[in-house]
């Protein structure tokens, strides 16, 4: 096959938050960009969830019934589980972050926020998390190899020099094979929240990339364009088994 990858991490998201609003807004947010969301309404059930499903991360409400965001965060520490947390919250007080913070949270999130800050934090902190014993992702496009975790990309026994944002952007791409990503996607999950950017920078990028790849002809080999979708998406026939 001309193009092949690994997925190097679980992708699951627990989003725990007893207001319902919340749960789908921000589950809606989360699952467009391709990540495979849980939900829980309460602490209790936040703790069978992870215990059960191994989510890739966890955010956690900070005010929930039965068990809050403290309480249920100090027993996912005594259970043993080393997902990352980011606690969610609606108080801004410095004194509740360093709270959050010194009992072993990732990250801390004010609600609302906006689709951008959302998506960027959860990547950071997964790309922070991300445990060295992880698979790699090895791609493979044509006489081309590139190890995305390594960053280094060869042909022919010559290394080919990509950017820090065309590897970004290809890993992104490499985790849903087959389907959209949007120009929105890519700017929240490349160029992150606060970047200046437009869609012509994308479409810079990936004319660039096809450069590198040899995939730059009437009809691209792996970097298809959806213009009905404004996005581009790898080709899934051309994905290994």
């Amino acid at each position: 096959m001309p193009f092949s990858t690994r997925p190097r991490v679980n992708t699951k998201v627990l989003l725990a938050d007893d207001d319902e609003v919340i749960r789908a807004s921000y589950g809606a947010v989360l699952g467009g960009a391709g990540y495979n969301v849980l939900y829980a309404c309460d602490g209790i059930e936040a703790l069978e969830m992870a215990r059960a499903e191994k989510p890739a991360l966890i955010l956690l409400d900070v005010e929930m019934p039965r068990a809050d965001g403290w309480q249920t965060l100090r027993q996912l520490q005594a259970d043993g589980n080393r997902q990352p947390v980011v606690m969610l919250t609606g108080r801004v007080e410095i004194d509740d972050r360093v709270k959050g913070l010194s009992l072993g949270a990732d990250d801390y999130l004010c609600k609302p926020c906006n689709s951008r800050e959302l998506l960027a934090r959860v990547h950071a902190v997964l790309r922070r998390s991300r445990p060295a014993t992880a698979k790699q992702t090895v791609l493979t496009f044509g006489d081309l190899t590139m190890n995305l975790d390594e960053r280094v990309a060869q042909r022919g026994g010559q290394t080919v020099k990509f950017t820090r944002t065309e590897y970004a952007m290809l890993e992104l791409l490499s985790r849903q094979p087959g389907r959209l990503v949007s120009r929105e996607q890519m700017l929240d999950q490349v160029w992150g929240y606060g970047a200046e950017s437009n869609t012509r920078t994308i479409d810079t990028h990936i004319w660039r990339l096809r450069q590198k790849l040899q995939d730059d002809g009437q009809a691209p080999r792996w970097i298809q364009s959806v213009p009905e979708g404004g996005g581009y998406r790898l080709v899934q026939d051309a994905v290994a088994p």
